[in-house]
């Protein structure tokens, strides 16, 4: 893919995964692989922190990953979440993805021990020299990696390898956004906040990589269109759904996100352990609120 292609939406896809036989569930992967394709979103973000890769072992991350391409790559790119805290591991998933065709790789970087910029740096670039050519993008989320990567990270590692090409950036403070506002004319800027989509594609941000967009992925690409067309007020109208949504969905909480889906006839529960299922007394709550929220989003998608 040309740098300019990864814009758009992309879906932090969940991951429907059979504990008992430890494999995809390929019916519940098809579907939602299909559905997403449908709805008009560049393409797929698997195995992050919506698709709960670091719960799954290294051999069942490359089995999922297998079983996405498998269905999905001849219709839609795929970017593989490879993050690990041990460096030839994560060299081990990269080199993995790339054979199997992903457009690209994410790394969030080691979670265990707070690095310094030039751990940070040795790190990453022994990823990237694992898989020559193929797109490389950082992954900053340090509410859960206790480890901020930066702009000034981002234009260091890419003067010396020229596939780190960009950030999916999943924060939600201005100061770090500034920096990577300050070089998005360089870089893929990948938005991973989804309650600050409008505001970070005005500044600058490529696309997003959003976690609602398994719920309802045709309101993100309504918006990332919106946005490009500066029609201002319906991108409003849409982020103030979008914000409704991270409300009822816990901001994107795993179990969360997979109960809406499977309410909506999508059968991807249950989470993967220790991560346990919403309860069931929410259901009939969390229905109503889909129901209502899916309702006013077709009327203004469709009514514009």
């Amino acid at each position: 893919m040309k740098l300019e292609e990864f814009g758009g939406v992309w879906v932090a896809m969940v991951t429907p995964w059979d504990a008992e036989k430890r494999s995809p569930d390929q019916a519940a992967l098809r579907q939602l692989s299909n559905r997403f394709i449908l709805a008009g979103v560049t393409g797929l973000y698997i195995l992050g922190t919506t698709g709960e890769g670091t719960l799954l072992t290294k051999d069942d991350r490359k089995v999922f990953a297998e079983a996405v391409m498998e269905i999905s790559a001849s219709k839609i790119p795929v970017i593989v979440h490879t993050g690990h805290d041990q460096t030839r591991v994560a060299c081990d998933l990269s080199r993995h993805a790339a054979r199997i065709g992903a457009a690209a790789i994410a790394v969030a970087p080691p979670c265990r021990y707070r690095l310094t910029q030039e751990e940070l740096r040795a790190h990453y670039l022994e990823i990237a020299s694992a898989i020559g050519d193929l797109p490389l993008f950082l992954y900053d989320i340090p509410t859960t990696t206790g480890n901020p990567l930066s702009a000034d990270l981002l234009t260091t590692l890419h003067g010396d390898a020229a596939n780190v090409v960009g950030a999916k950036v999943s924060r939600g403070d201005w100061e770090a956004w500034e920096g990577y506002a300050a070089i998005a004319d360089k870089y893929v800027l990948l938005i991973g906040k989804d309650e600050m989509a409008f505001p970070l594609l005005n500044m600058g941000g490529s696309g997003l990589v959003a976690s609602g967009a398994n719920v309802f992925p045709e309101l993100y690409v309504a918006l990332f269109k919106a946005v490009e067309d500066d029609r201002t007020e319906e991108a409003n109208r849409l982020q103030t759904l979008i914000t409704e949504l991270c409300r009822i969905t816990h901001r994107g909480n795993v179990s969360a996100i997979k109960r809406a889906l499977s309410l909506m006839g999508w059968n991807v529960d249950p989470p993967i352990p220790p991560l346990r299922p919403t309860p069931s007394v929410e259901d009939g709550a969390l229905r109503t609120q889909l129901m209502s929220l899916k309702a006013r989003a077709t009327q203004w998608i469709t009514g514009r």
